[in-house]
């Protein structure tokens, strides 16, 4: 069995015994609220709480890594530069040639722009050098 195989396993099996693990939890929580608070106020209280939990878990999960200002920036001048090297009458021709491929391409460069900068200029040149 190869190393990359094995982790695939172990991740698989981490994340189904941390799963059963947090169900057990949420039982014993419940069972433990429903012998202070009856059956109605203990699974209510359980549910809130775990309400509360998902919705932490939400918010922390949807915070953007950085300002939205910043990456705005990020992007104005990454494209600025990209644009300022390649003469308007080129990106007209190539637009006319490769319209599919310059739209994924955007896509792509949209994606990786947020992801790390630096690889995804690159990433454009090899595709705007390839295309003209």
């Amino acid at each position: 069995m190869s190393a990359i195989t094995f982790r695939v396993f172990a991740a698989i099996a981490g994340a189904l015994l941390g799963l059963g693990a947090f169900v057990i939890a949420c039982q014993a929580l419940t069972v433990s609220l429903i012998e202070r608070l009856g059956t109605v106020g203990g699974l209510s209280a359980a549910a809130a709480i775990l309400l509360a939990l998902a919705i932490i878990a939400f918010w922390f999960v949807s915070r953007p890594s950085e300002e939205v200002a910043a990456e705005t920036e990020e992007a104005k001048s990454a494209a600025a530069g990209m644009l300022a090297g390649l003469p308007m009458e080129a990106a007209m021709s190539a637009i006319r040639k490769h319209p599919v491929a310059l739209v994924l391409a955007a896509l792509m460069l949209g994606y990786t722009l947020i992801r790390d900068p630096g690889k995804a200029m690159r990433q454009m040149q090899s595709i705007v050098l390839g295309l003209l």
